[in-house]
């Protein structure tokens, strides 16, 4: 009898194995860790030399998998957890365990389907292919990309898809506020077409807030690539009445999330950018980016003043691969502003109008 149940045993996990040889698993991630100086760091324009968590990427762990369900159709998950390296708390949120990703889905011949909170296809587009900075971790480098595609969504349903040269991806996330489908709603789009080293895309995303207010961005963007050299360039168009748009928010410890906006007063933003990258050795790659934006009614008091402002950055970043997976860097940024932008780049009373940091830093991806 015992014998039979070892066999029956034995049988079932060979079963068991099969089937699992059909799913993977993979654990990944990315530690990022640098150390800065700011020349503007509190109300005062106090000076700081400060640990922080990473500077072209930010830190993470991640769980993906796919299983091949047969017939080319294939079930794949992500759970993606964003962290700061330089004290191990959360960084997307108190409360929010996979605040980067967190989503199930359907892929095949169709494209891939997929629900749950996600990048929007905007933000994917401009961090995958048209950002010479890869959409960075500070605001001081990422101020313009970042804020107006809005990062990430929860409860999307997402698309993703390619025909030939042409890559599509377009996605709706539920508001979720009763007796009103359009309350706390996006819609997110992009569109990308390659051809050898030319490549040109463009999205539509347009946000809804509680109170229907919007928030509606428009992107084109171009990149060629060289071999040893690549060149970028974007252009952004951005209306903002939700009031939470982030384009001024200070890189400092003292941001406060006002975003420059109001609700219900429509914010205007016109902006583009320009960089490259450039192969100096098999291990060497420098990279610069110069980022414009022209403001119209900008929050730039507590007290709700509205006005108008002009904000630009210089950044530039030298990656030194130790191996594939191991690089030491340095970045320096200069941000400058204007009128209205005064206030949210620096946050201060100071009247402080440019903000310079410069860091060390170093990137381990698992």
């Amino acid at each position: 009898m015992k014998k039979s149940s070892m066999l029956l045993l034995a049988a079932g996990l060979t079963t068991g194995g099969a089937a699992f040889a059909q799913s993977t698993v993979t654990i990944y991630g990315i530690v990022d860790t640098s150390i800065r100086y700011l020349s503007n760091d509190n109300a005062q324009g106090s000076s700081n030399l400060r640990m922080d968590n990473g500077a072209i990427a930010n830190s993470r762990i991640g769980f993906k998998g796919v299983e091949d369900l047969g017939g080319g159709l294939k079930a794949e998950f992500r759970l993606e957890n964003g962290f700061n390296s330089d004290n191990g708390g959360l960084a997307n949120g108190p409360n929010i365990l996979f605040g980067r990703q967190s989503w199930v889905g359907l892929s095949g011949g169709f494209g891939k389907v997929s629900v749950g909170r996600q990048n929007t296809p905007l933000f994917d587009l401009m961090a995958d292919h048209f950002d010479p900075l890869t959409v960075g971790n500070y605001e001081t480098n990422a101020w313009l990309p970042a804020a107006a595609t809005r990062i990430r969504t929860n409860n999307m349903v997402r698309y993703d898809g390619n025909v030939g040269p042409v890559f599509a991806s377009v996605s709706y996330a539920f508001g979720e506020v009763a007796g009103s489908t359009r309350s706390g709603s996006q819609f997110s789009s992009a569109l990308r077409y390659t051809a050898g080293a030319f490549s040109v895309g463009g999205g539509f995303q347009q946000t809804n807030d509680n109170s229907n207010n919007k928030d509606t961005a428009y992107n084109l963007s171009a990149s060629y690539d060289f071999g040893v050299a690549k060149l970028f360039g974007g252009y952004y168009n951005i209306k903002d009445a939700t009031g939470s748009t982030a384009l001024y928010m200070s890189a400092n410890s003292f941001a406060t999330g006002s975003g420059g906006g109001l609700a219900g007063v429509e914010r205007k933003d016109t902006g583009f950018f320009l960089g490259s990258s450039y192969k100096a050795t098999a291990a060497l790659t420098l990279t610069g980016a110069f980022y414009y934006d022209k403001s119209k009614n900008v929050a730039y008091t507590g007290l709700g003043n509205v006005g108008d402002g002009k904000r630009y950055a210089v950044a530039a970043w030298a990656e030194y691969a130790l191996s594939k997976r191991t690089q030491v860097y340095t970045t320096v940024d200069y941000n400058k502003a204007k009128d209205a932008a005064v206030y949210e780049l620096t946050n201060s009373t100071s009247g402080k109008n440019s903000l310079t940091t410069v860091g060390v830093g170093i990137r381990h991806i698992f």
